[in-house]
């Protein structure tokens, strides 16, 4: 399991990005957006001319080089044109405590493409090992990118889209290429809580908006690499259209029996009236007391179902727990 703590970021237009979103500029009387991109970008060539590496952004020295070309004049021209905001921007920097802004604004951002922190592992390292084809069997890899695995880093909503994107992007890009060596990756990537990264609705902010197209395309474009998508979500109906369009099985627990997640299903399964009345009797799982009585009933629709050609729904109840699940098929002595 990878969380935010060990993933090391890994391109330098994402530590520009994510610079422009931090406080860094902001601090320094840098209060418009545009203003803030333009700054983190003439920062990034700067440093890059000055051959200083992504996975030593950390460091302090790094930092001090980064500070002197906040008050080199012909840095200064490049964010601002006009004489007055260049004096302002050099005055601020000049006043600013430079130990204060480095732990306060610079670390966090850094340690996020540090690569010497405890059990970190590079985007690109991650998915060489998912995909590796040396390994007889595929490892289970979770990345968990919530705010708690993330203390001691920068990390917004803003942040979280960016990271999730590059592992998208990087995902696809292992998927073109085993296909180019006529080899299929044989994979499925399991998104959870998938309404908040491909909504219905066109998301205000461009990294989520991102997310959401990047997802939309791989869903469908990328069956023919090997490269299978499972999508979770608490909510149908504010899952984006196009993403329901190329999902070929269905799973539908209980929650779905009112208003628009309720109108979102019948379309989904074609309106079978026998079908729908079996569903809406499903009981809430959670309303027995007793964890060993509860059930866990699902309406299923697609090829994983043997009525799959007359459309007509399949309805079971899972198992209680994983043991219920490997006793009743036999496997408990293969488990591991």
């Amino acid at each position: 399991m990878a969380g935010v703590r060990s993933l090391v970021l890994d391109r330098w237009d994402l530590f520009e990005h994510i610079l422009a979103q931090s406080d860094f500029f902001e601090r320094l009387a840098i209060h418009t957006a545009d203003k803030r991109s333009l700054a983190a970008e003439v920062l990034r060539e700067h440093l890059e001319r000055r051959q200083v590496r992504l996975s030593n952004l950390h460091q302090r020295a790094s930092f001090d080089t980064a500070w002197a070309i906040l008050q080199d004049q012909r840095a200064l021209q490049q964010i601002y044109s006009g004489a007055e905001y260049r004096n302002r921007l050099l005055d601020m920097v000049s006043s600013t405590d430079s130990s204060s802004h480095y732990q306060n604004y610079w670390l966090p951002v850094c340690r996020l493409f540090q690569p010497d922190r405890a059990g970190a592992i590079s985007v690109d390292s991650l998915l060489r090992q998912a995909f590796s084809q040396e390994q007889r069997s595929r490892p289970l890899i979770v990345v968990n990118v919530s705010r708690e695995e993330a203390r001691g880093l920068l990390w917004n909503d803003t942040i979280q889209a960016l990271v999730i994107k590059r592992l998208l992007d990087g995902i696809n890009l292992q998927a073109e290429l085993n296909y180019q060596g006529n080899t299929s990756l044989n994979t499925l990537v399991v998104i959870d809580e998938a309404h908040r990264l491909a909504p219905r609705e066109r998301p205000e902010q461009d990294e989520l908006r991102q997310v959401g197209e990047t997802l939309v395309r791989a869903s469908k474009e990328t069956r023919k690499y090997g490269l299978g998508w499972m999508f979770i979500s608490q909510t149908l109906s504010s899952l984006h259209r196009e993403v329901i369009g190329q999902l070929r099985i269905f799973f539908f627990g209980f929650g779905l029996a009112l208003g628009a997640e309720f109108a979102s299903l019948r379309e989904i399964i074609g309106g079978d009236p026998n079908a729908l009345k079996l569903y809406q009797s499903f009981r809430d799982p959670h309303s027995a007391f007793d964890i060993a009585s509860r059930q866990y009933a699902f309406m299923t629709i697609g090829p994983v179902s043997p009525l799959s050609f007359s459309g007509t729904p399949l309805f079971l109840t899972a198992y209680n727990t994983p043991d219920e699940f490997l006793r009743a098929n036999g496997l408990e002595a293969r488990a591991v």
